[in-house]
């Protein structure tokens, strides 16, 4: 990287390459603790706001709210992977969890379900401990479990060793950007975690940064520190859903609005990071948020309406039978086994065996992959419901 790719208010930030004489990395300055130009965003960071809140109260109000956002984690890991180039899709996800074998699946959808397992326990840790979770061994602990494949390739769960840039050249002097050399990061991700993540107002400041605006710089800040190997744009991603979720809110998954926006996405970022300018990814954030959502809501709204019309349909069997019981818990498990179904509904396998029966002779569910993944249903009407993209 050139000292003339950067702007001149940050190339007091630049040094030495490690490693690489002739070319420069950036050092991420400190975490803003303000917004340029603040008051240009108000009404972006308003109506954002105001669409969390809808979502809050969307989601208190649906008893099945749990089983929704079961689905909603793993559509968000699916987007989270497809932004770095994976190519597993939701059903395929779903498949793997309920089969636990990769036959007929893509070879990246393991790498696909770490991230909903890394997803899974930093929400225990924020929804038990709220802001204050958020320090360092638990970002460790997210890398190590989203990259656990690549233990023994790449530094897991620690900061990486080596000088990394970004772009898609294979000389670092003509990379796009040129992150932090390995010995800076400590220090960076420190004031960083302290500054950003565990966010509490200082008394001399005149006002406190909006949520928004927190989950704007957090992201932003990691990437361009850009502390691992490799896993940075998921581990990065992770924080936003997490810092909601410590704040009390449910869970908000961003990816699906990124992967659609994504050269605009990529951009913004290389703005902040090459030319300081805040602007375009704090205004696609807040646009992210608000358009996520109201798709949250939306998807709730039909996918509690599904279960509620299957029901119906339902309604000759007994009201506590695991053939009624089944709607509900397809909600969380579009795609599930005959054993997936037992364990859930706390009955017998024959009994989950024929509950799946009388759901599949109504329609409601069909057989997924019967000659390479035996009896694993799905609900098509879920699914396709899930891939629709928001009007």
């Amino acid at each position: 990287m050139r000292r003339d790719q950067i702007a001149p208010h940050l190339q007091p930030c630049l040094v030495p390459a490690d490693g690489h004489p002739n070319a420069l990395a950036l050092v991420a300055p400190p975490t803003p603790r303000s917004i340029p130009d603040g008051g240009r965003y108000h009404a972006l960071f308003a109506g954002a706001e105001a669409a969390l809140r809808r979502l809050q109260v969307a989601m208190a109000r649906i008893p099945e709210s749990d089983l929704v956002t079961r689905t909603l984690a793993r559509r968000e890991a699916v987007a989270s992977s497809q932004i770095e180039g994976t190519r597993t899709n939701l059903p395929q996800l779903l498949a793997y969890e309920a089969t636990r074998g990769t036959t007929g699946l893509p070879p990246d959808v393991a790498i696909t379900e770490r991230y909903v397992a890394a997803l899974q326990l930093g929400l225990e840790r924020v929804r038990a401990e709220g802001r204050r979770a958020l320090d360092l061994p638990l970002i460790h602990r997210l890398h190590a479990v989203l990259m656990q494949d690549q233990a023994g390739v790449v530094p897991v769960g620690a900061w990486r060793d080596t000088q990394a840039w970004i772009g898609g050249s294979p000389r670092i002097e003509d990379a796009t950007f040129v992150p932090a050399p390995p010995a800076r990061i400590a220090a960076c991700m420190a004031e960083m975690a302290g500054s950003i993540l565990q966010y509490a107002p200082r008394g001399e400041e005149q006002g406190a940064l909006t949520l928004v605006a927190q989950l704007a710089i957090a992201h932003a800040q990691f990437e361009t520190i850009h502390p691992y190997a490799d896993g940075n744009g998921r581990t990065g991603r992770l924080l936003l859903p997490l810092m909601l979720a410590a704040e009390g809110y449910p869970p908000l998954y961003l990816s699906g609005v990124l992967l659609r926006a994504r050269v605009a996405y990529y951009s913004a970022l290389a703005a902040v990071q090459l030319r300081g300018d805040w602007g375009p990814w704090l205004e696609l954030l807040a646009r992210a948020i608000v358009e996520a959502s109201d798709e949250s809501v939306a998807i709730a709204s039909d996918l509690v309406a599904m279960a509620d019309r299957w029901e119906r349909r339902l309604a000759r069997f007994r009201s506590h039978s695991a053939t009624r019981r089944l709607p509900r818990f397809l909600l969380g498990h579009p795609v599930l086994s005959v054993q997936q179904a037992a364990t859930g509904l706390g009955v017998s396998q024959p009994a989950a065996n024929a509950a799946l029966n009388n759901l599949l002779a109504e329609g409601i569910v069909g057989l997924a992959n019967e000659r390479q993944w035996g009896r694993v249903f799905q609900a098509n009407e879920i699914l396709q419901r899930l891939d629709r993209p928001p009007a």
